[in-house]
């Protein structure tokens, strides 16, 4: 990561009067009948415990859900949905850098690079080189959230909020991983486009119910249309 730009993430995050960066963001794509993909999960909230400023999101897809592990059965993933395999698919579908393919468990990093989640030096470099480059502020009061967006942009570009749980905990009792106890971090249960922009700034206000419950967090994002690159992202901050 290029030297200052640390503190200036931190500055958008945590509060300055003129917010001079945005941050980079990953989202792993994972699932909890899936027998590899409990590293990838650690690796993420490794991710979130030493980078502050870097927004994370996990995924859950559904297409394990239905596989038959013998006696072991079959385990539904609580938090998995058909919205987030078409969101892996259509990244997919793209020219990404790094190792394309659906599969789990993966990081696609600023929407441009897929990595296997545990490919830590892999997902690190990746991190360091394409940062997205406009500024977006979600300030949060309460269960309502006002996102700016600042700069202009050539490609048309959707804006999202993602709310999701910090933590869940789940006794899993069936499928590949019966028996472990899995912990997820940043779960995306809801994702929302807000709006579609071109080479315009932003304001908004939305209400997100919920959201003042400890568990729950949410970020948001600005991403070229069609699952392309990122151009902005930033959690939501008090």
């Amino acid at each position: 990561m290029r030297p200052g730009i640390l503190s200036l993430f931190s500055a958008l995050l945590f509060g300055s009067a003129t917010p001079l960066a945005a941050a980079p963001i990953v989202e792993l794509f994972t699932s909890q009948g899936c027998y590899s993909c409990p590293p990838a999960d650690e690796h993420l909230a490794q991710l979130i415990a030493d980078n502050p400023e870097l927004v994370a999101l996990e995924f859950h897809v559904d297409y394990w859900d239905d596989l038959n592990y013998g006696a072991a059965g079959t385990w539904k993933d609580p938090f998995s949905s058909a919205a987030y395999t078409k969101r892996q698919r259509n990244y997919n579908a793209r020219p990404l850098r790094g190792k394309r393919g659906v599969y789990t468990p993966q990081i696609i990093v600023n929407g441009t690079t897929a990595q296997v989640g545990t490919s830590r030096s892999a997902i690190k470099k990746a991190l360091s080189v394409a940062i997205p480059p406009l500024v977006i502020a979600a300030k949060q009061a309460g269960n309502d959230v006002t996102i700016t967006v600042d700069g202009s942009h050539e490609a048309s570009a959707r804006l999202y909020l993602a709310v999701f749980d910090r933590l869940q905990v789940t006794d899993v009792k069936n499928g590949e991983n019966q028996g472990k106890v899995m912990r997820n971090h940043h779960v995306v249960r809801d994702l929302k486009p807000l709006a579609d922009l071109h080479n315009s700034s932003y304001r908004t206000t939305v209400a997100v119910p919920g959201l003042e419950d400890k568990n729950s967090g949410c970020a948001v994002f600005l991403q070229e249309k069609n699952n392309g690159p990122m151009l902005a992202a930033s959690y939501c901050v008090m």
